[in-house]
């Protein structure tokens, strides 16, 4: 776990401190405008504490809500506040605060450790401190064997942990997270996640986007979904499957002898149609998604089934904005 910051690091931040009894992020009515491009519309939540994923399709505002939260734009209307803070007023409330945007330009020429040493001294730390910060957090991150390695010669993967590490060498609040898995191999995506959730654990108020379902859903149930500037969903990702269990899904499956698995599955209450796209594929049609897809393993291996994969292909997030906006995407 990332330990608590040491007093001369704490003082570094300066004598501001978050007043805890307000959300940790708050807009209230906010819309953003770019002349007749309504970026942003009417968006008012609150957050505090634990992960939190921001969920739309690219172009649905996603970054626009994050460059308002870090004061990069100002609202065309409503009001945000940091920490109860109105930054545009009072930027102190930025001190506590960690950012990774989605496309941003490193110093390839500089180790990870020089990056993240500079961002520290930014923040007022000494040469000391800002060096035991950053070999702090690229230890979080999993970047300790390659610390005094040129960024320059990183993966996609170990740039994006850089990028986190930077954010939060001043053992920030409130993290923002700009597509962060965007680009990453499996293991950097892996990596990342369980960053973000030890973050979530510890208390930090972690908001996250992404356009991918499956990606949020492997880090936090808590979600936003945002659609063409709007906040269509706000709440648990699992209550909301649930709801979606209401409208037909499909379950796809590749094996050997696929019709006799079809033969198997065909009289169960949750199936109402069947397909084959080709010889060793089935699709399943089902109104009871949840149900199935658990009891399908236990349909498999007792009648000895040969599957070699199975998925859900409407099981994304064009399918559940479908859902969410009675209509297409």
């Amino acid at each position: 776990m990332m330990p608590d910051m040491t007093q001369e690091g704490k003082a570094a931040k300066g004598a501001w401190t978050p007043d805890l009894s307000v959300p940790t992020v708050y807009l209230n009515a906010v819309s953003k405008s770019y002349g007749r491009i309504h970026a942003l519309s009417n968006i008012t939540l609150g957050l505090s504490g634990g992960v939190t994923g921001i969920l739309g399709l690219n172009g649905a505002g996603k970054s626009t809500l994050f460059k308002l939260l870090m004061g990069k734009i100002r609202p065309s209307a409503g009001e945000v506040r940091i920490f109860g803070e109105d930054p545009w007023k009072n930027p102190a409330p930025y001190a506590r605060v960690g950012f990774v945007p989605e496309h941003e330009k490193m110093h390839d020429w500089m180790t990870a450790l020089e990056f993240v040493s500079t961002f520290a001294r930014l923040h007022g730390m000494s040469k000391s401190q800002a060096k035991k910060e950053a070999v702090r957090v690229l230890d979080f991150v999993g970047l300790t064997e390659v610390a005094d390695k040129e960024i320059g010669q990183f993966s996609k993967g170990m740039r994006q942990r850089t990028k986190i590490a930077h954010a939060l060498v001043n053992d920030p609040d409130l993290i923002v997270l700009d597509e962060p898995l965007q680009g990453c191999d499996p293991l950097a995506r892996t990596t990342i996640m369980n960053v973000i959730r030890e973050l979530g654990k510890m208390g930090r108020t972690v908001l996250v986007s992404s356009h991918i379902l499956s990606e949020i859903e492997r880090i936090t149930e808590q979600i936003i979904i945002v659609h063409h500037g709007k906040l269509v969903a706000l709440g648990n990702l699992h209550a909301i499957r649930e709801r979606l269990d209401q409208i037909p899904h499909t379950i796809r499956l590749v094996g050997k002898d696929i019709k006799a698995l079809a033969k198997d599955i065909l009289d169960h209450p949750a199936v109402f149609g069947l397909s084959f796209p080709s010889n060793n594929e089935l699709l399943i049609q089902t109104y009871h998604f949840g149900q199935l897809h658990a009891e399908l393993p236990r349909i498999v291996v007792e009648n000895g089934h040969q599957i070699s994969e199975i998925d859900n292909p409407d099981d994304d997030l064009e399918s559940l904005l479908v859902y969410l906006t009675g209509g297409s995407v």
